[in-house]
C-alpha cells in the first residue's frame, strides 16, 4: 500500500512540475500600452497580419529575415520618457521608430540560437510624434538552428515597465549562468571522481556526456561572430551522441550493460555527421537541426523509459530516485523541440535549466551511494574489531597456556639438573660420610675430606649461577682454583693450559655448570680408577670446535656399561650439542670434550 502511494505522489508531483511549463508565465507590465497584434512582412515582400508572440523561421514560414510592425497612438507628447519593452526578442533585433533606427541589430557575444532576451529600450522624444507611430522590430533568421521570437511589445514609462523586465532579466540572463556555473561545479565533481576511479562505468559515461556536451554547447550557445562560426556545425553534430549517452548512463545506473555495438555506434555517429559537415553533403540547416532535435528527444525518451522499467519491474530504489529528473528532463527536451519548431506556444527554452537539476541527481545519488559504503565498512570494520578482539583475547589465552607449560617444562628440567647434580656430587660425598662414620673404629680424616668435596661441590653449583654469556674462561678458572687444592692433597700433578680455547657464545649458568660437571667426572674417574698421578687439563680448536681435553697417567680406559657417570657426561655434551671422546693413551686415559662455539641455550645442567 505505501509503495502504491508513492507512486501515485511520484506521477503527481511530476504531472504538476510538467504542466507548470505550460501554465505559469511572467506578469505583463502594468499601466502600459499593449500590442500584440502587429503587420508581419517575410523575405518575399508578403505581410500579413499576426498575433504576438510570433515566431518565424524553419519552424514557421521559413523566412530568412523578419519584419514586425507595430503602431500605437500618442494624443499628446508625455512628460516623462517612454519606452519600449518586449519580454523575450531571439535573433538580434534591431528596432526602428517613425523611421529612425533605435539600434543595430548587430550581435552579442554570448548568444546563440537558443538563447531568448528581454529587451528594454528609450524611444528618444526626438523620434516620436503626436498620433500615429510606427515601430519596426527587425530579425534575421539566416543560419539560425530555430525559429525566431517576438513576445508582445509594451510602450509606457520606466517605472511602470521596469519591474517585468527585471523579472525576465532575472530568469533569462541571471538564471542561466546560475544554472550553468552549477553544471560546470557538479560536471568538475564527476570529472574528478572518474579521474579517481577510470574503471567504473557509471563514472565513464557520466564523464564522456560532460565533455562531448560541452562541445556540443559551444554550438548551442556561443556567439555567431567568426570566431566561433565554423566551429557551430561541428559541435552541432555531437548533439545526437549526446542522447545516446544519456542511455549509457540509464544502462549503468541500473547495472545493465549496453550491448558491445553500443560505444562504436555513438564514436561512428559523431565522426559520420562531422564528416558530413566538413564535405558539405548533410541537408539543410533547417532539416539537420529537426534530425539532431528528434535524435536527442527519442534518446533522453529511451533512457527515461529504462529508468522507469527497473524502478517498477525490479524494484530499484536509485531507478524510483532517477525517474523524476530523467522524466522532466525529456519531457522539457520535447517541449523545447516543439517550442522552437513553433509548434507549441512559450517564450523561454526550459531544458537547459534541467541539466544542473539532472546532473544534482546523479550527484545526490552517488553520494548516497558513498554514504551506504561507509556504512558497510564502518560495519565490516566493527566486525573486524570484534574478530580481532577475540582472536587476541585467545592468543593472550594460549600465550598464557605456553608460558605455564614452558614454567612447568624449565622446572622440570631444572629439578633433573639438580637432582643429577645432587646424585653425582653432594650425594656422592654424603654417601661416603655416612659409609666412613659407620666404620667401627674410623678416622675423622676421610670423613672431613668427603665433607670437604660435598662442600667444593656445592659451591661449584652456587657459582655457575651468576655466569653470564662469553664467561666460559672465568668458569673454568674458577675450577682450576677448586682443582688445585683437592689434587694436591691426593698428591696429583695438574698441568694446566686454556690459551688456544677459543671465544665460546651462549653461555648460560646452566650450560656452564653442564661444562663444569663433566670435567669433574673426568677429574674423578681419573683419580678414582687410575689412581693418576698427573693430570693435562688444555683447551685448543678442532674441526671449528671448542674442545677441552683432559689426560691422565693412570689406567688405561676400559668401559662400564653400567656406569651412571659416563652417561651423565655424555647426556650433558649432546644437550649442549657437543659430544664426549674417550680414548686409551700409551699410559691412561684421554677424555675430548667437544662444543660448538656457539652453545644453544638449554636448560639442564
Amino acid at each position: 500500500m505505501r509503495s502504491r502511494l508513492g507512486w501515485i505522489l511520484l506521477v503527481l508531483v511530476n504531472a504538476a512540475l510538467a504542466a507548470a511549463a505550460y501554465v505559469v508565465t511572467l506578469p505583463a507590465p502594468d499601466h502600459a500600452i499593449a500590442i500584440d497584434t502587429v503587420l508581419y512582412s517575410a523575405d518575399d515582400g508578403s505581410a500579413r497580419q499576426v498575433s504576438l508572440p510570433h515566431r518565424s523561421g524553419w519552424g514557421a514560414d521559413g523566412a530568412a529575415t523578419a519584419r514586425y510592425q507595430a503602431v500605437f497612438d500618442l494624443a499628446a507628447m508625455p512628460e516623462a520618457r517612454l519606452f519600449v519593452f518586449a519580454g523575450v526578442v531571439n535573433h538580434h533585433p534591431a528596432l526602428i521608430l517613425n523611421g529612425t533606427p533605435l539600434t543595430d541589430g548587430r550581435r552579442p557575444i554570448w548568444s546563440g540560437p537558443l538563447t531568448n532576451a528581454p529587451v528594454l529600450h528609450e524611444l528618444p522624444r526626438t523620434a516620436l510624434v503626436t498620433g500615429r507611430n510606427e515601430l519596426t522590430v527587425a530579425t534575421e533568421n539566416a543560419e539560425m538552428a530555430i525559429s525566431g521570437l517576438l513576445s508582445p511589445l509594451y510602450i509606457g514609462e520606466e517605472a511602470d515597465l521596469l519591474p517585468a523586465y527585471k523579472m525576465r532579466i532575472f530568469s533569462q540572463e541571471r538564471l542561466a549562468p546560475m544554472a550553468f556555473g552549477a553544471h560546470l561545479l557538479l560536471s568538475l565533481g564527476i570529472l574528478v571522481c572518474y579521474a579517481r576511479r577510470p574503471r567504473d562505468p557509471l563514472f565513464a559515461w557520466l564523464a564522456a556526456m560532460i565533455v562531448v556536451s560541452s562541445a556540443a554547447s559551444v554550438g548551442l550557445f556561443a556567439g555567431l561572430t567568426p570566431a566561433f562560426a565554423g566551429l557551430r556545425p561541428y559541435c552541432l553534430a555531437l548533439l545526437p551522441s549526446v542522447g545516446l549517452l544519456f542511455i549509457g548512463i540509464a544502462l549503468a545506473f541500473v547495472g545493465a550493460s549496453p550491448p558491445r555495438w553500443f560505444r562504436p555506434l555513438i564514436v561512428a555517429l559523431a565522426v559520420t555527421l562531422m564528416a558530413g559537415v566538413a564535405m558539405d553533403i548533410l541537408p539543410d540547416p533547417h532539416t539537420l537541426a529537426a534530425f539532431y532535435l528528434a535524435a536527442v528527444v527519442v534518446s533522453i525518451t529511451v533512457a527515461t523509459i529504462v529508468i522507469a522499467w527497473h524502478a517498477v519491474r525490479g524494484a530499484n530504489t536509485e531507478a524510483y530516485f532517477l525517474l523524476s529528473p530523467f522524466f522532466l528532463t525529456a519531457w522539457f527536451m520535447v517541449r523545447d523541440a516543439g517550442v522552437s519548431a513553433g509548434l507549441f506556444d512559450g517564450t523561454v527554452l526550459l531544458s537547459p535549466y534541467m541539466r544542473p537539476i539532472l546532473l544534482a541527481a546523479v550527484l545526490a545519488l552517488l553520494m548516497h551511494r558513498l554514504v551506504a559504503t561507509l556504512d558497510r565498512l564502518d560495519d565490516a570494520n566493527e566486525t573486524l574489531n570484534q574478530r580481532l578482539a577475540a582472536r587476541e583475547a585467545e592468543l593472550t589465552a594460549l600465550h598464557h597456556e605456553e608460558r605455564v607449560k614452558a614454567a612447568h617444562a624449565v622446572r622440570a628440567q631444572e629439578r633433573e639438573r639438580l637432582t643429577r647434580d645432587l646424585h653425582d656430587g653432594i650425594g656422592g660425598h654424603l654417601v661416603s660420610i655416612i659409609a666412613m662414620a659407620e666404620r667401627p673404629g674410623s678416622n675423622t680424616a676421610p670423613i672431613e675430606q668427603a665433607a670437604r668435596q660435598a662442600l667444593d661441590d656445592l659451591r661449584l653449583v652456587i657459582y655457575s649461577l651468576d655466569l653470564g654469556d662469553r664467561e666460559l674462561p672465568l668458569a673454568l678458572a674458577n675450577f682450576r682454583e677448586r682443582l688445585i687444592p683437592q689434587l694436591r692433597r691426593a698428591g696429583v700433578t695438574l698441568d694446566w693450559s686454556m690459551i688456544g680455547l677459543p671465544d665460546v657464545s651462549g653461555v648460560t649458568p646452566g650450560n656452564a655448570l653442564a661444562i663444569l660437571r663433566i670435567l669433574q667426572e673426568a677429574v674423578t674417574n681419573a683419580l678414582r680408577h687410575g689412581p693418576a698421578t698427573v693430570i693435562a687439563i688444555r683447551g685448543e680448536v678442532t674441526d671449528g670446535k671448542a674442545t677441552i681435553i683432559v689426560d691422565n697417567d693412570g689406567a688405561a680406559y676400559a668401559e662400564n656399561p653400567t656406569g651412571f657417570g659416563l652417561i651423565n657426561m655424555r647426556q650433558r655434551a649432546a644437550q649442549l650439542g657437543g659430544e664426549i671422546r674417550i680414548a686409551p693413551l700409551a699410559s691412561g686415559t684421554r677424555v675430548t670434550v667437544l662444543l660448538p662455539i656457539a652453545l644453544p641455550d638449554v636448560q639442564t645442567g
